[in-house]
């Protein structure tokens, strides 16, 4: 299953690019995460971990991002409850505005997965995308 969200934010692509890529404050601002940390990071990858609960429904995901400054970056699933999870995130500006994309690609272990998570993983990219518009205006 794919899903893809965009969002404008009125500041330069520098500022956005920064809220996003620093893993480790989610916990900070993104509703139902409950702990971020970034496990390793060297110069373009990193390897990062977010824990969530929506409606005392628990989940994490760990992944490797590839991280290509102020352009993108993958994300690809190292653990959580699915069979793969592919991500990436883009960043374009134009006139000192950006605009970011998110586009996630999963399939869930199995059809109780797919239900419980899928749905949830719907509501999480969404707060996703409006968390970081939220956090690069303040």
């Amino acid at each position: 299953m794919i899903i893809k969200k965009e969002a404008i934010i009125l500041r330069d692509i520098e500022s956005v690019f920064n809220i996003v890529n620093r893993v480790d404050l989610y916990k900070n601002f993104v509703p139902h995460c409950i702990e971020s940390e970034i496990l390793s990071e060297e110069s373009n990858e990193m390897i990062a971990k977010l824990n969530f609960n929506i409606k005392s429904l628990s989940t994490s995901f760990t992944t490797k991002n590839v991280v290509k400054k102020y352009s993108s970056i993958d994300m690809q699933l190292i653990e959580g409850p699915f069979k793969y999870l592919d991500g990436k995130w883009e960043f374009k500006e134009i006139e000192g505005t950006t605009i970011i994309f998110l586009t996630i690609d999963y399939k869930a272990k199995n059809k109780i997965i797919e239900y419980a998570i899928g749905k949830s993983l719907e509501k999480i990219t969404n707060t996703l995308v409006r968390s970081f518009v939220k956090e690069a205006t303040k």
